[in-house]
C-alpha cells in the first residue's frame, strides 16, 4: 500500500494497556454479544476480547462450520467466566431469510435476551482490477457480500437489540483515503457500508454506533494481495 497521510500519532501493532479487555472500565459483564464474521480474522479477535471482558453470551456467525467450531472452543477457553455461553450459527449473510432465521435462533438459545453489543465484521475482498474493464459479475458478487450482507444483518438484528445497544462496524481507511490502484471495489463497498452505519446512528440516537478502522492487518481474505501487516514489516 502506498504511503498516505495519517493523523495517528502513535501506531500500535499489538494490544496495549488502554484496550486491555481485563480493565474494569471495559467490562462487558452480563452482555449478550453478536459478531458477524466471528469465526475468523478480525471478527474472531473481537469475539475473544469480549469474552475476556466478561460477556455472558458471545455468538458468532459465519459460513464455515469448522472455523465456527474452532473459534467457539477458543472463545470458551479464553473467557473470563467459566460459565460463558458461546453460540454460533452457519449462515450466508447475503440471504435475508437465512439471516432472519439465524438471528431468531441465537436469541432463542440465549433465553430471549436482548442483544447488548452487535458487531458487523463479516467482509469480502473482491478481485482486484481497474474500473474500466472490470468484470460485472465480480462487482455484483462483491456488492452482495460487502453491502447487502451487512444491510441484511441490520434488518434482522436491529429489532433484537437492547434500547441502549452498542453497534460496531468494522470499516476501513480505504473508504476515504487516497485511492490505492486495483482495489476500488473494496474501497467502494466499505464507503457504502460506512455511510449505512452513519445513517443508522442518525436514525437511532439511543444506540451507540461506532465505525472501527483496525489498520493494515494480513488476513485470510487479503493474502492474495500480498498485504503485509505493520507488525510483520520488521521481518522483511
Amino acid at each position: 500500500m502506498p504511503d498516505y497521510v495519517s493523523f495517528t500519532k502513535t501506531w500500535h501493532n499489538k494490544p496495549y494497556a488502554a484496550i486491555d479487555p481485563a480493565r474494569p472500565e471495559l467490562s462487558a459483564a452480563g452482555a449478550f454479544v453478536v459478531v458477524t464474521g466471528g469465526g475468523t480474522c478480525i471478527g474472531k479477535a473481537i469475539a475473544i476480547a469480549f469474552a475476556q471482558a466478561g460477556a455472558k453470551t458471545v455468538a458468532i456467525l459465519g459460513r464455515r462450520v469448522e472455523k465456527l467450531k474452532e473459534t467457539a472452543s477458543e472463545i470458551t477457553s479464553k473467557a473470563k467466566n467459566t460459565d460463558i455461553q458461546v453460540l454460533f450459527e452457519i449462515v450466508d449473510l447475503s440471504k435475508r431469510a437465512d439471516v432472519d432465521a439465524a438471528a431468531v435462533a441465537l436469541v432463542k438459545k440465549a433465553s430471549g435476551a436482548k442483544i447488548n453489543i452487535f458487531v458487523n465484521s463479516a467482509g469480502v475482498m473482491p478481485e482486484v482490477g481497474s474500473v474500466e474493464g472490470y468484470d460485472e459479475a465480480a462487482l455484483r458478487n462483491g456488492f452482495e457480500l460487502g453491502v447487502i450482507a451487512p444491510f441484511n444483518s441490520i434488518q434482522s438484528f436491529a429489532p433484537l437489540l437492547a434500547a441502549d445497544a452498542h453497534v460496531y462496524n468494522v470499516s476501513s481507511g480505504l473508504a476515504h483515503i487516497k485511492p490505492v490502484p486495483g482495489i476500488w471495489v473494496y474501497s467502494a463497498l466499505k464507503a457504502a457500508t460506512t455511510k449505512m452505519f452513519d445513517y443508522l446512528q442518525e436514525e437511532h440516537p439511543e444506540w451507540h454506533v461506532v465505525q472501527i478502522q483496525p489498520g493494515v492487518i494480513s488476513t485470510g481474505f487479503n493474502s492474495h494481495l500480498g498485504v503485509v501487516s505493520e507488525d510483520e514489516r520488521k521481518y522483511i
